[in-house]
């Protein structure tokens, strides 16, 4: 065993080129994953302000880049395994077995996988404070203190999922070599050095998954919608783009080389010739760097632009800093909604208690139902068999009394007629006008307004949502009886509650637990020690809370799944340019003696390697602009509309990707050009 072992250890000293990389890539894998599933765990973390998100998100990277580190280790495993075929063929013919081979690729597997784990973990724990730090600046919450979070249940389980990984790579490994004959291994690196052939069932299917996933991306209005079909569309265009890739790139070179105006130059021949063979070659490679990086390109765009929006969200969702509604049971067992002045004067002796000032207070009563509208009706869902999920929308009833309340503007409303308020549209409706069926009563729309004055914190939704201005109680009494009778148990009650603003809405939060407390100890003396009290206060604060630390923690996992990706990303550009460097050595040579220049052939190649690093670039920018639309109604369901804001981050993301995509190129053609000169 010593003998295997010195030799693994020296075929590791001598092939440092391509295992130091693969080392060093897996030891980054280890370190993102154990601090994820530290993370997950660290029951520090879950206790910040913001924090209950942290878990969930942190275990569904976890999975995410468990994913992803099988299939970059496998990648990476069949690029060394192309490159040292021939070198254990060479073994095999003078006298080791295919059996002393393995325990050499054994100790080999071991040694590198124990020196990822141990680096890994050590890489891991030393940032682990510094990933626990910007994730509690995200969340813009006190720091978590202490320095060091190292248990069993995070090391282990690190180190046992990446060992086995690499125990069942060297098996997979073991069993390609035991099936190849030894004239094979030696062959290995020119198998397939014939022209390639087009596959016109992968062509055709690739083209048809990558237009299914295009049109589902286009065609999607409804955010729910977008929301649902998004990950089947991300499957397709995965599914045409590797096809293509493979397919679609023969299919095009060999229609220019059947062109013979076009291909019998000499600027074009050897070009179109080097591709085929690239193509062929590195295909999978190359799509896998195109998914790759819209991959990045999602995860950042979409996490920056929600965490930057925030601040848009919170103040379109909360204009006021509280909203305040309480009831209790009366003598006939029925819910007694408190009146808005009931539960002003309660409110602003609490804000007197806790010492802040009360700016204004609203007193807001209204109706919210969900209806399905189509043709100027408005229809219970249950009504109607078929409709589209644009259709349904909130719609939001006040009379006109409340509106010249808040408003202090006049509609002069009549028997039958109404007015009508656009006031989110997540799915392009426009206004409605003419008239509005409602429970089979046809009401005149007098007037669109611009402004509706009822606030709330749960009517920015992803659909469409209308508010509706009535003529007087009777009305809006019939709409709610009605609405009750269609909807059974599931009926919307009228809402009665007050939107406060104070002077200083951060002296309020800081008391905000103080606040809640005294609310709900003056409901229980008014309603007595063993009623059933309805309460809901709903504030700015605490959901600033929520939004940073759902936006936040969303964050932190799109900025580290998008580093792994583009470390991947670098991986396979790297490995490429070592494989397209020992493979362009020869042509470099047949060329010359064939009579092209050494210019030439250096401007040929470049065109080629150009070509091919570039294009994964170029359809990932596709591919992101395809399915912005689709993201955008994603972005919609998690209350985010400025689609201004989210093309500003996509353009920025792309910039600085392209840029750092441009240096990683570069970077690693050094290497390309040493293997060629």
């Amino acid at each position: 065993m010593k003998l295997y072992s010195r030799m693994a250890a020296q075929n590791l000293r001598s092939n440092a080129r391509f295992f130091l990389p693969r080392i060093g890539a897996e030891a980054g894998l280890i370190a993102c994953f154990y601090i994820m599933l530290t993370l997950a765990l660290d029951d520090r973390m879950q206790r910040v302000k913001g924090g209950s998100y942290i878990p969930t998100f942190m275990w569904m990277g976890a999975a995410i880049l468990a994913l992803l580190s099988a299939v970059l280790m496998l990648y990476i495993n069949r690029f060394l395994m192309k490159q040292r075929k021939r070198e254990f063929g060479v073994y095999n013919v003078l006298g080791m077995e295919k059996r002393h081979v393995g325990r050499v690729l054994f100790f080999e597997n071991l040694i590198s996988s124990l020196l990822s784990v141990a680096g890994g973990l050590c890489a891991g724990m030393l940032f682990y404070k510094l990933c626990s730090l910007l994730i509690c600046r995200l969340l813009q919450t006190d720091i978590v203190a202490g320095f060091y979070y190292v248990t069993p249940m995070t090391v282990i389980p690190t180190a046992v999922f990446f060992l086995l990984l690499d125990f069942f790579i060297f098996l997979l490994n073991r069993v390609s070599i035991a099936l190849m004959k030894p004239v094979e291994l030696l062959q290995s690196r020119s198998v397939g050095e014939k022209e390639p052939k087009v596959r016109w069932v992968m062509l055709m299917l690739g083209l048809v998954s990558l237009a299914a996933g295009y049109a589902i991306a286009l065609t999607t209005k409804s955010p729910l919608e977008a929301l649902e079909f998004f990950f089947l569309a991300v499957l397709l265009v995965i599914v045409g783009t590797y096809f293509l890739f493979v397919a679609g790139s023969v299919f095009v070179l060999k229609a220019l080389k059947n062109n013979g105006k076009f291909y019998y130059k000499p600027q074009n021949m050897p070009a179109v010739s080097g591709l085929l063979y690239r193509m062929k070659q590195n295909a999978v490679g190359l799509a896998s760097i195109a998914i790759l990086a819209t991959g990045v390109l999602v995860m950042i765009s979409t996490t920056v632009t929600l965490y930057a929006g925030y601040e848009g969200v919170l103040s379109r969702n909360y204009p006021q800093d509280l909203y305040f509604e309480a009831g209790f049971p009366d003598e006939n067992g029925e819910t007694r909604h408190l009146s808005p002045a009931e539960l002003e004067s309660m409110m602003r002796s609490v804000a007197d208690k806790n010492g802040v000032t009360i700016q204004s207070i609203e007193q807001n009563e209204y109706l919210s139902a969900a209806y399905l509208l189509k043709d100027n009706r408005l229809y219970v869902s249950g009504k109607v068999e078929k409709y589209d999920m644009t259709d349904i929308g909130n719609y939001f009833f006040i009379t006109e009394a409340t509106y010249r309340g808040l408003t202090g503007e006049a509609l002069a409303l009549g028997e039958n007629q109404i007015a009508v308020c656009s006031i989110y549209d997540p799915s392009g409706i426009k206004d409605i006008t003419g008239a509005l069926t409602i429970h089979g009563t046809k009401y005149k729309i007098k007037q669109n307004l611009y402004y509706f004055p009822i606030s709330a914190s749960f009517l920015a939704s992803s659909f469409a949502c209308y508010g509706v201005v009535v003529p007087d109680e009777e009305t809006l009494s019939n709409i709610y009886l009605a609405q009750k009778e269609a909807n059974g148990k599931y009926a919307s009650e009228l809402t009665r509650r007050i939107a406060v603003t104070f002077a200083d809405c951060e002296k309020a939060a800081a008391v905000g637990d103080s606040l809640d407390a005294d609310l709900r100890a003056s409901l229980r003396k008014m309603a007595g020690d063993d009623a059933v009290i309805t309460y809901n206060l709903d504030t700015r604060w605490n959901a600033k809370e929520a939004l940073l630390g759902m936006f936040g923690t969303l964050l932190f996992l799109g900025v580290l799944l998008g580093a792994v990706c583009l470390f991947a990303t670098a991986l396979i550009i790297y490995y490429k340019q070592i494989s397209e460097g020992y493979e362009d050595r020869t042509r470099f040579q047949i060329m010359e003696k064939i009579g092209m220049s050494r210019q030439e052939v250096r401007q040929t190649i470049r065109k080629q390697v150009l070509l091919v690093f570039f294009l994964p670039l170029a359809v990932a920018g596709l591919h992101m602009a395809v399915v912005f639309p689709l993201l955008t109604g994603i972005m919609k369901v998690l209350l985010l509309f400025s689609v201004r804001l989210f093309a500003v981050c996509t353009l920025g993301t792309f910039a600085a990707f392209a840029m750092v995509y441009t240096l990683i190129y570069l970077g690693t053609s050094k290497t390309y050009y040493k293997i060629v000169h």
